[in-house]
C-alpha cells in the first residue's frame, strides 16, 4: 500500500530535495516521487520478484544478444522531471538513448520501454498514475503484467497517446515493438508452460 508524506500545504518536494533524503539503514520502503509528493510502499511480494527475475533474465539476455542497449531493474531511480521521479520494475534504453543514464547514477529522462508488475497495493498506481506519467513524457512501450491474472498489456505511443498494443493470458504469447523480435510466453513467466514449451 502506497503512503503519502508529503502535506499538500507544503510546497512540491523537488528531485534535488528528493535525492538528498536521509533515511534509516533498516528502513526496508521503496520512496518514490509523483507531482511533487512523496509516496511511499512497501518491498514486493516474493511473487513479484520471482516474475521479475524472470523477465529481466528473458529480455536481458535478447537486448546482449542483438546488443540492443541495457535493461535495469529495481531498485532504480527514474527521474522524468523536477517533480516526478518513480522506480520501474524494469526500464530499458536502447543504444541511441544511453545519454539518460546520467553518471552511472541514475536514469534522467524518458527510456524506450518500462516494466511495472502489479502488486495488490499499487494497482492505481501502475495503471494510472505510473502510465499516465510514461504516456506523458512519451516512453515508447509500455508493460503491465498482472500475476493475479497471469496476463501482460503492452501499451504504445500512437500520435502522443498510449494504444493497446497486445494482450495476452495465461500461456500466450507476447511481442515488442520497441525489442524488435523479441517475443515471450507468458507460460515461462507464470509457470503453466505447455508440454510444447518446456
Amino acid at each position: 500500500m502506497a503512503i503519502i508524506l508529503a502535506d499538500s500545504k507544503i510546497e512540491k518536494v523537488n528531485w534535488e530535495t528528493f535525492r538528498e533524503l536521509e533515511l534509516a539503514d533498516d528502513d526496508l520502503f521503496i520512496y518514490e516521487l509523483f507531482d511533487g509528493e512523496i509516496m511511499k510502499r512497501s518491498a514486493p511480494s516474493l511473487i513479484h520478484q520471482r516474475i521479475s527475475r524472470k523477465l529481466l533474465g528473458k529480455m536481458d539476455a535478447y537486448i546482449e544478444e542483438k546488443k540492443l542497449g541495457e535493461i535495469f531493474s529495481a531498485p532504480v531511480d527514474l527521474n522524468l522531471d523536477e517533480h516526478n521521479a518513480f522506480q520501474p520494475d524494469l526500464a530499458f534504453i536502447s543504444n541511441e538513448r544511453s545519454f539518460l543514464i546520467e553518471d552511472d547514477d541514475y536514469i534522467k529522462g524518458a527510456p524506450d520501454l518500462v516494466v511495472e508488475i502489479i502488486s495488490p497495493g499499487t494497482v492505481k498506481k501502475d495503471r494510472v498514475i505510473k502510465k499516465d506519467l510514461c504516456e506523458r513524457f512519451a516512453v515508447r512501450e509500455y508493460w503491465l503484467v498482472d500475476p493475479l491474472n497471469k496476463g501482460i498489456e503492452i501499451y504504445i505511443m500512437q500520435e502522443d497517446k498510449y494504444v493497446l498494443h497486445d494482450l495476452q493470458e495465461i500461456t500466450g504469447k507476447i511481442s515488442s515493438t520497441v525489442l524488435t523480435g523479441f517475443e515471450l510466453e507468458l507460460g515461462h513467466i507464470f509457470g503453466e508452460e505447455t508440454q510444447e514449451e518446456k
